[in-house]
């Protein structure tokens, strides 16, 4: 009896354990989900304003470039269920957002980096069709995403 109550008390124990670290620590922990691709097999980058406009980019230099910029930017996962993260990510004063999408392959799959507003571009979502990806909106800690850096890049391949 008295194994069975150890037991259950170590099974309660791990429970809370893991609900702590999904709700609150996994938050804490910078993490940017570009670290597990490899830059060698990107193909394109586009770009998007308020998700009309398409511009791409074929020019390998200039997509590595642009690549290893978001790979080395410092970001963090967003907890969204907090009413003070949901406030900061949805006031906006103004209505325009750009949108990038990451071509890689061969086998071919897309990496979409979303909701970077012009009057905050701290927050994003970064989503994939790649399996175990981690899909979800991220902050970016000490800076702004340089969403003119990349612009600049991806139009000076068109020329």
């Amino acid at each position: 009896m008295k194994k069975i109550k150890c037991l259950f008390i170590l099974l309660i124990f791990s429970i809370l354990l893991v609900y702590f670290y999904e709700n609150h620590i996994y938050y804490l922990i910078p993490y940017n989900p570009l670290d597990e691709l490899d830059s060698d097999t990107l193909v394109t980058c586009y770009v998007r304003v308020n998700g009309d406009s398409k511009i791409k980019s074929h020019n390998p230099n200039n997509n590595a470039l642009i690549f290893k910029y978001l790979r080395n930017l410092n970001l963090r996962p967003l907890n969204l269920n907090k009413k003070e993260n949901r406030d900061k990510f949805l006031k906006h004063n103004y209505n325009t957002y750009y949108s990038y999408k990451l071509e890689f392959g061969p086998p071919t799959y897309y990496v979409h980096i979303d909701d970077i507003w012009l009057d905050n571009p701290t927050f994003v979502y970064i989503g994939s069709s790649k399996l175990g990806f981690r899909n979800g909106y991220y902050k970016i800690i000490d800076s702004k995403l340089d969403y003119m850096y990349v612009n600049e890049l991806i139009n000076d391949s068109k020329k």
